[in-house]
Protein backbone atom coordinates (compact mmCIF):
# COMPACT_ATOMS: atom_id res chain seq x y z
CA UNK A 1 0.00 0.00 0.00
CA UNK A 2 1.38 3.53 -0.99
CA UNK A 3 2.27 5.95 1.80
CA UNK A 4 0.46 8.40 2.78
CA UNK A 5 0.87 11.76 -0.16
CA UNK A 6 1.75 15.27 0.96
CA UNK A 7 1.28 17.81 -1.30
CA UNK A 8 1.35 21.45 -1.08
CA UNK A 9 0.15 24.91 -2.83
CA UNK A 10 2.32 27.55 -2.57
CA UNK A 11 -1.11 29.62 -2.11
CA UNK A 12 -2.32 31.41 0.87
CA UNK A 13 -5.61 31.78 2.37
CA UNK A 14 -5.40 35.67 2.23
CA UNK A 15 -3.80 35.97 5.79
CA UNK A 16 -0.60 34.46 5.25
CA UNK A 17 -0.99 31.17 6.54
CA UNK A 18 -1.79 28.07 4.44
CA UNK A 19 -4.71 25.92 6.04
CA UNK A 20 -4.38 21.83 5.78
CA UNK A 21 -6.45 19.13 5.15
CA UNK A 22 -6.53 15.29 5.94
CA UNK A 23 -7.85 13.25 3.61
CA UNK A 24 -8.84 9.51 4.78
CA UNK A 25 -10.28 7.40 1.90
CA UNK A 26 -9.35 4.28 0.50
CA UNK A 27 -10.22 4.96 -2.91
CA UNK A 28 -6.88 7.10 -4.51
CA UNK A 29 -8.50 8.15 -7.00
CA UNK A 30 -10.92 9.87 -5.27
CA UNK A 31 -8.15 11.52 -2.89
CA UNK A 32 -6.16 12.57 -5.84
CA UNK A 33 -9.15 14.36 -7.43
CA UNK A 34 -9.87 15.52 -3.86
CA UNK A 35 -6.18 16.94 -3.26
CA UNK A 36 -6.40 18.68 -6.60
CA UNK A 37 -9.70 20.56 -6.01
CA UNK A 38 -8.86 21.56 -2.56
CA UNK A 39 -5.18 22.82 -3.20
CA UNK A 40 -7.07 24.82 -6.10
CA UNK A 41 -8.98 26.04 -2.95
CA UNK A 42 -5.35 27.22 -1.32
CA UNK A 43 -5.16 24.41 1.26
CA UNK A 44 -1.92 21.66 2.25
CA UNK A 45 -3.17 18.57 0.98
CA UNK A 46 -2.24 15.33 3.18
CA UNK A 47 -3.49 12.13 1.94
CA UNK A 48 -4.42 8.98 4.05
CA UNK A 49 -5.83 5.81 2.41
CA UNK A 50 -6.80 4.37 5.91
CA UNK A 51 -7.75 4.78 9.12
CA UNK A 52 -4.37 3.67 10.09
CA UNK A 53 -2.35 5.66 7.90
CA UNK A 54 -4.88 8.92 9.21
CA UNK A 55 -3.38 7.66 12.53
CA UNK A 56 0.71 8.02 11.14
CA UNK A 57 -0.15 11.36 9.25
CA UNK A 58 -1.40 12.82 12.54
CA UNK A 59 1.29 12.08 14.38
CA UNK A 60 3.18 14.13 12.35
CA UNK A 61 0.69 17.26 11.26
CA UNK A 62 -2.33 18.61 12.78
CA UNK A 63 -4.31 19.63 9.87
CA UNK A 64 -7.27 22.55 10.25
CA UNK A 65 -9.93 19.55 8.96
CA UNK A 66 -10.49 16.35 8.19
CA UNK A 67 -12.16 14.66 5.50
CA UNK A 68 -12.90 11.50 6.01
CA UNK A 69 -14.55 8.65 4.40
CA UNK A 70 -16.78 6.09 6.77
CA UNK A 71 -16.23 2.63 5.03
CA UNK A 72 -12.46 1.56 4.91
CA UNK A 73 -10.66 -1.65 4.96
CA UNK A 74 -9.03 -1.32 7.76
CA UNK A 75 -11.51 0.45 10.58
CA UNK A 76 -14.34 1.95 9.92
CA UNK A 77 -14.85 6.10 9.99
CA UNK A 78 -16.77 6.09 12.95
CA UNK A 79 -14.21 4.60 14.78
CA UNK A 80 -11.30 6.73 13.52
CA UNK A 81 -13.51 9.73 14.88
CA UNK A 82 -14.19 8.26 18.01
CA UNK A 83 -10.32 7.55 18.58
CA UNK A 84 -10.14 11.44 16.92
CA UNK A 85 -12.24 12.44 19.42
CA UNK A 86 -10.05 10.85 22.37
CA UNK A 87 -7.04 12.76 21.77
CA UNK A 88 -7.15 16.34 22.74
CA UNK A 89 -5.41 17.94 19.94
CA UNK A 90 -7.56 15.65 17.30
CA UNK A 91 -10.85 16.54 19.25
CA UNK A 92 -11.03 19.95 18.18
CA UNK A 93 -10.05 19.54 14.50
CA UNK A 94 -13.73 19.56 12.32
CA UNK A 95 -14.57 16.54 10.82
CA UNK A 96 -16.07 16.35 8.01
CA UNK A 97 -17.47 12.74 6.95
CA UNK A 98 -18.01 12.09 2.89
CA UNK A 99 -19.56 8.74 2.11
CA UNK A 100 -21.34 7.29 -0.88
CA UNK A 101 -23.62 4.42 1.39
CA UNK A 102 -24.36 5.59 4.81
CA UNK A 103 -28.03 5.10 6.43
CA UNK A 104 -29.13 7.59 9.04
CA UNK A 105 -28.47 5.75 11.98
CA UNK A 106 -24.23 5.82 10.56
CA UNK A 107 -24.88 9.69 10.46
CA UNK A 108 -26.24 9.59 13.75
CA UNK A 109 -23.51 7.32 14.90
CA UNK A 110 -20.79 9.76 13.02
CA UNK A 111 -22.33 13.20 14.43
CA UNK A 112 -21.83 11.56 17.72
CA UNK A 113 -18.75 10.14 17.25
CA UNK A 114 -17.52 13.86 16.80
CA UNK A 115 -18.35 14.57 12.54
CA UNK A 116 -18.74 18.20 12.01
CA UNK A 117 -20.53 17.78 8.97
CA UNK A 118 -21.70 15.90 5.90
CA UNK A 119 -21.08 14.58 2.08
CA UNK A 120 -22.66 12.52 -0.07
CA UNK A 121 -21.03 10.92 -2.56
CA UNK A 122 -21.15 12.08 -5.68
CA UNK A 123 -20.77 15.70 -4.89
CA UNK A 124 -20.21 19.02 -6.74
CA UNK A 125 -17.27 21.53 -6.46
CA UNK A 126 -19.87 23.87 -4.99
CA UNK A 127 -21.06 21.65 -2.45
CA UNK A 128 -17.34 20.72 -1.33
CA UNK A 129 -16.55 24.31 -0.81
CA UNK A 130 -20.21 24.92 0.93
CA UNK A 131 -19.39 21.87 3.73
CA UNK A 132 -15.87 23.70 4.04
CA UNK A 133 -16.32 27.25 4.51
CA UNK A 134 -17.86 26.76 7.84
CA UNK A 135 -14.97 25.84 9.27
CA UNK A 136 -11.95 27.06 6.88
CA UNK A 137 -12.17 30.76 4.65
CA UNK A 138 -11.91 29.72 0.92
CA UNK A 139 -9.50 31.84 -0.92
Amino acid sequence: MPAPNDRMNPSSNGNGSMHSVLIVDDEHTFCAVMGEVLESFGFRVHQAYSAGQALLVLAEVTPDLILTDLRMPDSDGIKLLEQLRLEPIWGRIPKIVITAKASSTDLTAARQAGAHGFLRKPFSVRELRAAITPFLPIA
